[in-house]
């Protein structure tokens, strides 16, 4: 070897004919021209090789040497993109997809990150929002420390009958020992207890009713009623003349009371009484009686006046029609007068109106 290394004196060095040789590798292509001599020295000249397959080789040989392109790689990278994720060429980004679906909540958020609200952060949520129900009491936030739990809300009613037991929800019904029977389980199902119809009448047509109260008690059809009403007025006159006719009025009493039963109908009985003052001077006689029906005739036989004749006369009948619930009910009485002979006259009347009201 000769030459100092300098660019005009450079390095040499000197072989003999076929002491030199270059072997190629899977990555270089070397050549050796020149004969080793002074005039004729060894040059080796290596070349990259390239791989003659184009998909998915990125190196390239430009003029000044090999090449991998951080486009290349974009576009090599950007064609393997699945779901959820994009590749812009333009601007040279990836990006995530976000879908366009309806109801999508997922934003950017303000840092850059992908955003859904009440979501959490950090690699997960954090939290879970809760709202109550009418039926189930949440509490905890879904975290480690607080985790979520949900308690069925039993409603602190008198009566009610659910309960949350050991294996879960149970309406837990205990059976009385009047008016039921069964136990409530699938084989025991509860029914009233009930008795024989003992009558020769049909149940379907003449059996009672019983109905639930608003506070859940049965009740049965109301209790039989039975009611009285009494009416007395007295009248005093100038001793009018009794009339000479059948019948002729004399006058007209009248009064009211109501059917205290406001659930059924009443059957009415009324009784009416009459007592009329007559004078009947020596010879005279008088009548009167109930509204069309004379009750009581007297004459006076002697030869004296008789002052203040009288006999008190009673009635009994029922209304032509039932009073209705807790309706009115009028009561009128019309004295007749008649049969006047002598120079009678009457001086006083005095009646009595009395109702027995019975409903069952």
């Amino acid at each position: 070897m000769t030459g100092v290394g300098s660019t005009t004196d450079p390095y040499v060095v000197s072989a003999s004919a076929g002491a030199f040789n270059a072997s190629d590798t899977s990555t270089v292509d070397h050549t050796l021209t020149g004969s080793g001599t002074l005039a004729d020295p060894y040059i080796l000249t290596s070349t990259v090789k390239v791989s003659p397959t184009a998909v998915g080789n990125l190196i390239t040989t430009l003029g000044d040497g090999l090449a991998v392109t951080c486009e290349s790689v974009q576009d090599c990278v950007g064609q393997a993109l699945d779901d959820g994720l994009i590749y812009d060429d333009a601007a040279n980004q990836m990006r995530v997809r976000l879908s366009t679906d309806a109801g999508n909540q997922t934003i950017f958020g303000t840092d850059g990150g992908v955003y859904t609200a009440a979501g959490g952060g950090g690699g997960g949520l954090t939290s879970v929002a809760t709202t109550d129900t009418n039926c189930i009491d949440f509490s905890g936030n879904g975290t480690v420390v607080q985790p979520l739990s949900a308690v069925p809300i039993i409603a602190p009613v008198a009566g009610n009958l659910l309960s949350c037991a050991a294996g879960g929800l149970r309406a837990l019904l205990t059976v009385g020992a009047c008016g039921l029977t069964g136990t409530g389980a699938v084989g025991s199902p509860l029914a009233v207890n009930t008795g024989a119809w003992p009558y020769p009448c049909s149940v379907d047509t003449f059996g009672g009713v019983v109905a639930c109260d608003a506070t859940g008690r049965l009740r049965s059809e109301p209790r039989g009623m039975a009611s009285f009403f009494s009416f007395t007025e007295a009248r005093a006159y100038a001793d009018l003349a009794v009339p000479a006719g059948f019948d002729q009025p004399g006058d007209s009493f009248a009064t009211a009371t109501a059917n205290p039963d406001t659930c059924r109908s009443a059957l009415v009985v009324v009784e009416r009484e009459a007592d009329v003052d007559f004078i009947l001077p020596a010879t005279a006689g008088a009548a009167y009686g109930h509204s069309t029906d004379e009750t009581y005739y007297t004459r006076n036989t002697g030869t004296t006046t008789i002052n203040d004749a009288h006999v008190q006369t009673t009635k009994a009948f029922a209304l032509g029609a039932m009073a209705a619930p807790g309706a009115a009910i009028p009561l009128t009485f019309d004295v007749t007068l008649g049969r006047g002979t002598g120079g009678a006259t009457y001086n006083r009347i005095q009646v009595f109106i009395r109702a027995l009201m019975i409903s069952l």
